[in-house]
């Protein structure tokens, strides 16, 4: 925890929330909170409007679901939703409080306790003030949620926005939310010639099974320690967040230490975690697997390790056919990781943006 007061009382939180269009041009919206039961209406929303804001992407209803349902996160309190005459979705936005961080480990990125504001304006509506509207809105429920925290870490409201679409780019620059962080996104062609590393004394790599599972966890959180951002997790998300997003364990690839023995037990030291978005293969004209998460214990940096997992993950991505890999990169991780990607042959091909207040 940083020292200071706490964000309960550094934040001064509105008493009333921003007022939200009952027009949009010419077309009537009837606003009333987010529902969990909304989940497919929001998803087809978030469809019309992701074949201009990211037309190689594509979520699922369980993704929403899944967001819907965060731990710390209230859609009736957090969330609205702007219906047409018809009843369809047009706009929806939300403010989600992000589980605290532990403090950064000695030479990692300071932390900060982070609202994100999610906000989508169907394609059909925008330039009608929509949008600059309902971030009002949600700017203002995301300081009455970080004004309900005792956490003496920097608060954070935060927006995220591929760098191509500028009109949201300019919207969240005309509100003041200045630059925060960089995400770029990287691919590579699954062909022979994949690099070979020579593993270190006690290391071996095995595919991913269940009984992994509480290790990798563990291994995780202790990885992603000193990352921008990040939150421990615990067991119980943990286990919700492997119930979406196309896990693919085949296909994911653990360096580990340790024969499973009470006396010896197993431990991962490295991991490269596949997700199958098969949505998204015919957007992208390509087969290709997902490295959603790739990381390293702070003892092992250094080893090669992440070399050595990608490899092997990429090569069992040719055994299954798949023509491609995929993965985000924060483009200043602590550890040299887009660097490391570059290397091995990846390149960018899409960058995300992230915008913040601080308080």
């Amino acid at each position: 925890m940083s020292d200071g007061p706490a964000l309960s009382d550094r934040i001064i939180p509105p008493a009333a929330l921003s007022p939200l269009p009952a027009l949009a041009g010419d077309v009537p919206l009837r606003w009333r909170p987010l529902r969990r039961s909304d989940a497919r209406r929001l998803h087809g929303l978030q469809t019309a409007a992701g074949e201009l804001d990211h037309p190689a992407d594509a979520g699922s209803v369980g993704a929403v679901r899944h967001e819907l349902r965060a731990p710390r996160f209230d859609p009736q309190r957090d969330g609205v939703i702007g219906l047409g005459p018809n009843g369809k979705a047009l706009a929806a936005g939300y403010a989600s409080l992000g589980e605290e961080p532990e403090s950064a480990m000695p030479g990692g990125v300071p932390q900060h306790l982070e609202v994100a504001l999610s906000g989508v304006v169907h394609p059909d509506l925008r330039g009608r003030g929509v949008g600059r509207q309902l971030l009002a809105w949600q700017e203002a429920r995301g300081l009455q949620l970080l004004a309900t925290s005792r956490s003496t870490l920097p608060g954070l409201l935060a927006v995220h926005s591929r760098t191509a679409c500028v009109a949201a780019t300019a919207l969240y620059v005309s509100a003041g939310f200045g630059l925060e962080r960089s995400w770029a996104s990287l691919a590579r062609q699954v062909e022979p010639g994949l690099p070979e590393r020579k593993l270190p004394a006690g290391i071996r790599l095995v595919p991913f099974r269940l009984g992994h599972s509480e290790a990798v966890r563990i291994a995780l959180n202790e990885a992603f320690r000193d990352h921008w951002g990040f939150a421990p997790i615990g067991r119980t998300e943990w286990r919700r967040q492997s119930a979406v997003g196309g896990f693919a364990p085949r296909l994911s690839v653990l360096a580990v230490e340790g024969g499973g023995a009470t006396h010896e037990p197993l431990r991962v030291a490295a991991f490269a975690l596949t997700e199958l978005h098969r949505s998204e293969w015919r957007l992208r004209g390509e087969r290709f697997g997902y490295l959603a998460t790739i990381g390293v214990v702070r003892r092992w940096r250094g080893a090669g390790l992440s070399t050595a997992v990608i490899a092997r993950a990429l090569r069992a991505y040719r055994r299954r056919g798949l023509a491609s890999a995929v993965l985000d990169v924060d483009a200043a991780n602590p550890s040299g990781a887009l660097a490391m990607y570059e290397r091995l042959g990846f390149r960018e091909r899409d960058r995300t943006v992230t915008y913040a207040k601080r308080y």
